[in-house]
């Protein structure tokens, strides 16, 4: 057992406890989301004290170095003196250029940063409604070719964030939105590799995002990405894949529909991770990005590893259901 100190109060933490629930079992009202490192919007900063690895896992060079770090990933098992962070220095406002449905409960969000803003395509970044309130989207834009940041939103039940965003917010709104991060992004250097994209859902966003990236910067591998669905009308972006797979002779794309009695479009009943073997046989050379709910994504993680792929080469950002969604 061990202390944090916080705004000049000790506060004991029990064995395994994270700084992060024993703030809120104290009642201080820190910012959170996703409560599993990945939003990162509960980040703090340690005054004094050895931080855990963990607790800086997917920060910044320049975050760790200035001592931040994911308050919901720390467990200390040593006193730490640490304080909250300094919001306004991870914010930008932007204003919002585009808000319109891509299907019955999926919209695009197109919004341009008031500053500066440094993103790869496939990241995600952080939209706030209050200065504790906050939820992280991918990022569907290529900042070398758009104009502004585009996002995929899907209308989540009760959401206070996404339903914030679909009823109340509207072309010409700023809003808050917090840096750019995660590790499902196109890196140059080894255009002939073969790709392999694979996500449900709105873990579509972030895959469009890598596959455009790529053919923008003349790719010359192959270059496949399968979209999973519960109905053929939630494949929200068809008509464009399709599109981009005739512009494109090294891009093939695959729409995977798990409830597919009404055949309107060329879809496949067969599971994605039927697919992707198919595709990807021998994928010992293959960059496979994997997006969509954790479940899926430690599935298909698991498959695709023990068909040979490398674990370096295996790029994922799990959608983890956020508290304020």
């Amino acid at each position: 057992m061990t202390f944090i100190v916080f705004d000049d109060q000790k506060i004991e933490l029990s064995d395994g406890q994270t700084v992060l629930s024993a703030l809120l079992d104290q009642g201080f009202d820190i910012p959170n989301s996703c409560q599993a490192g990945a939003c990162q919007t509960c980040m703090m900063q340690v005054k004094e004290g050895e931080i855990p690895a963990k607790a800086q896992a997917g920060l910044k060079d320049t975050l760790k170095a200035q001592g931040y770090f994911l308050a919901c990933n720390c467990t200390p098992q040593k006193p730490l003196n640490i304080t909250a962070c300094n919001a306004a220095k991870m914010r930008t406002s932007a204003k919002v250029v585009a808000h319109d449905a891509l299907g019955t409960d999926v919209m695009r969000l197109r919004v341009k940063p008031a500053e500066p803003f440094t993103y790869h395509p496939g990241q995600y970044l952080t939209i706030w409604k209050t200065e504790t309130i906050g939820r992280s989207y991918s990022i569907a834009s290529v900042a070398d070719f758009d104009h502004y940041v585009e996002l995929h939103i899907r209308r989540v039940k009760n959401g206070v964030v996404s339903r914030w965003l679909y009823d109340n917010v509207a072309v010409g709104e700023s809003i808050q939105i917090q840096q750019a991060t995660g590790n499902c992004f196109y890196t140059h250097g080894n255009p002939e590799q073969n790709i392999l994209l694979a996500g449900t859902g709105t873990g579509l966003a972030p895959l469009i995002g890598v596959a455009r990236d790529a053919l923008q910067h003349d790719h010359s591998g192959a270059i496949h990405l399968i979209h999973g669905a519960s109905t053929v009308d939630d494949l929200y972006m068809h008509q464009t894949l399709v599109k981009m797979a005739q512009l494109y002779s090294n891009f093939y794309y695959y729409a995977c529909v798990r409830k597919a009695e009404r055949v309107s479009l060329p879809v496949t009943g067969e599971s994605i991770q039927t697919i992707m073997m198919s595709v990807a046989a021998v994928p010992a050379q293959w960059k496979v990005y994997l997006c969509g709910g954790p479940n899926m994504v430690s599935s298909l993680k698991k498959a695709i590893f023990l068909a040979g792929a490398s674990m370096k080469n295996i790029y994922s950002d799990p959608f983890i259901t956020s508290h304020s969604s």
